[in-house]
């Protein structure tokens, strides 16, 4: 990485855990920011090919660091947050292009709002098979364009920014542990902070599943999210949620059903992946059921 003594503006923090495919794509977008001066960027590797040695050659200007064996994406998250120089500390992941104006409206938005963190929107990058937005609808159709700058609670992971020294102050523990962004944000709100979504902060979710890809996929967040949710609950509380989780898929999908057709976009894309959305959601619910039963069982290390 090149020197630079001058402390940067934003600190973005990316766990790749997908192969140098997708990594190469995330900082590319990143090279072509317009004020990519005021940002450094920090690559947690823990991809099994030959991604951190390709990113040292080829990108110069960002500091890889090769971690082995892997860890969790939760983990590699706080690893970064913990080298970063910034006071604006940024999460992303390795499968996420990003606009080209995305450190101008991070930097403005955290100028013009007092919220220690801020989230912004997902678009799907991946929009030519059935699988793909079916993932996309899953996992990121909340944050789907249009909407306006509100209080949200919950904000995407591969699309945040916090002030460093709040999160620090409320999170340093849970920083040491490596926990989920849900985690992070909820003790915030928990410490009487107000978090915001805002839509000028956009990026692009750019990966590719196979159908059984990505139902694994489903299962092992639902497993590692419910183990994350009740680590610390008492019994009862463990017990509530193993009985209520077989009976989620309705509530998914109407969540699902409610970000399209409130928006009014992609209603066509909806209706075709529904059989792939059931499918998928019944994959979440009997992660989150073993999760809450039997803990993470290695899911967190399977998320990619």
């Amino acid at each position: 990485m090149q020197e630079n003594t001058t402390k940067p503006k934003l600190s973005i923090v990316i766990a790749s855990v997908n192969g140098y495919e997708y990594i190469s794509q995330c900082l590319d977008s990143l090279e072509k920011q317009r004020a990519r001066e005021i940002g450094e960027v920090i690559v947690l590797e823990a991809s099994e090919d030959d991604a951190a040695d390709r990113i040292a050659r080829e990108y110069t200007w960002a500091k890889v660091c090769p971690v082995s064996p892997p860890l969790p994406i939760p983990k590699l998250r706080s690893m970064g947050i913990r080298q970063a120089q910034a006071d604006i500390v940024v999460t992303t992941e390795d499968h996420c292009i990003v606009d080209e104006n995305w450190y101008e409206r991070i930097l403005e938005a955290h100028q013009t709002y007092s919220h220690p963190a801020i989230g912004g929107a997902i678009e799907n990058g991946s929009r030519d098979r059935i699988v793909d937005w079916a993932a996309y609808i899953c996992e990121y159709g909340k944050f789907m364009l249009p909407f306006q700058p509100s209080p949200e609670n919950d904000l995407p992971g591969p699309n945040v920014s916090y002030k460093k020294d709040v999160l620090e102050k409320e999170c340093g523990d849970l920083l040491d542990e490596g926990v989920w962004e849900n985690v992070l944000n909820g003790r915030m709100v928990s410490s009487g902070h107000e978090l915001l979504l805002d839509p000028s902060i956009v990026v692009y979710h750019a990966k590719k599943f196979g159908f059984w890809d990505f139902l694994t996929q489903r299962y092992y967040f639902g497993r590692s999210y419910a183990a994350t949710r009740v680590a610390k609950a008492p019994l009862a509380t463990k017990a509530f949620f193993i009985i209520i989780s077989p009976f989620l898929t309705p509530l998914f999908l109407r969540r699902y059903a409610g970000y399209f057709f409130g928006k009014r976009r992609f209603i066509k894309e909806f209706f075709i992946s529904l059989p792939l959305l059931v499918i998928f959601s019944l994959a979440w619910s009997a992660g989150e059921f073993f999760g809450y039963a039997f803990g993470d069982g290695g899911a967190s290390l399977r998320v990619k």
